[in-house]
């Protein structure tokens, strides 16, 4: 099963609320925004220290919450991606997460890595306007390009990965790649080749689709 989160509007195309049609969670404001757009979200999580007393109030008007502490463990994103595997979500697809404050992107890819998640097979995605984010496990994977994304990076999770690519526009034989590595970075899709070969050995790669604007 497959469910969407929404944490703002921020770098997100803006037919994405009508072209996706799976369920949805509302992150923070992300709630608001899904609610303006005449969609119901499964649940809603957050301290809600995003929007107005106002927008709260109109939140609460129309679906109930219990909102979190603002001095908490984990971010709001985090505790909405818990939520779902717990609800029996496999693939759980992120938007409005990037684009602001580092130190919250760089929290929202330590969720895409955590060990329960990888281990459990749950596939999460950080998507925007320009990016599409995922992580890709030990093992041989035929990668979709999405849809007006022409580059495609790799970068090593972990020291010491082997990384071998077929059927893109660089090819590149079995590779030990260690941390900090940019061999992989900025290749393109081939014209032909619908889905290209990855095969990763010995950890986990950050796999990035983009775009220019």
């Amino acid at each position: 099963m497959r469910v969407n989160l929404l944490c703002s509007l921020r770098n997100v195309d803006k037919d994405v609320l009508q072209k996706q049609q799976n369920d949805w969670i509302g992150v923070d404001r992300g709630t608001l925004e899904l609610l303006n757009h005449q969609i119901m979200p499964i649940a809603a999580v957050g301290d809600f220290d995003s929007v107005t007393n106002e927008e709260l109030h109109q939140i609460k008007k129309q679906i109930e919450i219990d909102p979190v502490k603002k001095e908490k463990d984990d971010t709001d994103l985090a505790l909405a991606v818990n939520l779902a595997v717990e609800l029996g979500y496999a693939e759980i697809r992120i938007y409005g997460a990037t684009g602001g404050r580092l130190d919250h992107f760089m929290g929202a890819v330590q969720i895409l890595t955590k060990p329960e998640f990888l281990a459990e097979d749950i596939k999460i995605s950080l998507i925007d306007s320009q990016n599409e984010i995922t992580v890709l496990k030990p093992g041989s994977h035929r990668i979709s390009q999405v849809e007006g994304m022409k580059y495609v990076s790799f970068i090593p999770l972990n020291t010491n990965i082997r990384i071998k690519l077929d059927e893109f526009k660089y090819e590149l034989p079995y590779t030990t790649l260690e941390q900090g590595s940019t061999l992989t970075i900025s290749n393109e899709f081939k014209e032909g080749y619908d889905q290209p070969l990855v095969t990763v050995e010995l950890g986990n790669i950050l796999m990035i689709q983009s775009k220019d604007k």
